[in-house]
């Protein structure tokens, strides 16, 4: 049973081959878990789609992108053999009781918002993985910024509005926010070290709660 399903930024993907057999290490756990990768360094074949396609072109570019840092952990963590494209696939390969990585499902969902519905089907907590240490009240790199150990979902969808095109949800997207919203999902967002991962429950970060 998926107790934990992991938004793990496809930036510690592309920006850490290297180190493969070391993530995947940290993710594993005695009980089973559901990862989803976005699509990092994958992002400028989206970004080079969008001179020539339409958003949902990109978008379909991004999914591809998403897929391929899916099924390239896949294989360093030893899980299912195939990466979830709908939602239905999602309980399928978690019946199995073998770990589970998948990309992207749907044109204009974010990584994120994917990892909110497989943490709502299979009643599991969500914790997102990124580049940043957890939420701040704007910008981080403002020297004004203020860590927010716990954010509601209201406020969260306030500091992040506007951020919907393809390859651009830095943190977290509405969508992902609603589905949270909505399940009551235990969300926490967090460094993406390999500390971290190891320890998600226990690290420095941010809770997400429905309501204040």
């Amino acid at each position: 049973m998926v107790e934990k399903v992991f938004a793990v930024s496809g930036s510690v993907i592309t920006g850490n081959l290297e180190q493969l057999g070391e993530i995947a290490e940290a993710l594993k756990r005695e009980e089973q878990i559901l990862v989803v990768t976005g699509a990092g360094d994958l992002k400028e074949y989206i970004y080079a789609s969008g001179e020539y396609g339409n958003q949902g072109e990109q978008d379909l570019v991004g999914i591809a992108a998403t897929r391929l840092n899916a099924r390239t952990l896949m294989t360093a963590l030893e899980a299912y053999p195939d990466v979830p494209e709908t939602a239905e696939e999602i309980r399928v390969a978690a019946s199995t009781g073998m770990d589970v990585v998948m990309g992207g499902l749907t044109p204009g969902h974010s990584t994120d918002a994917v990892a909110a519905i497989a943490a709502e089907i299979l009643d599991a907590d969500l914790f997102i993985a990124t580049s940043i240490d957890g939420v701040y009240d704007r910008n981080p790199e403002d020297s004004d910024a203020n860590f927010l150990e716990e954010v509601t979902v209201g406020e969260l969808k306030d500091i992040i509005s506007g951020n919907n095109e393809a390859g651009k949800h830095e943190l977290i997207d509405s969508t992902a926010l609603e589905i949270i919203e909505r399940s009551s999902i235990k969300t926490k967002v967090f460094e993406a070290s390999l500390e971290n991962l190891e320890q998600p429950e226990n690290c420095e970060g941010s809770k997400i709660v429905s309501k204040p």
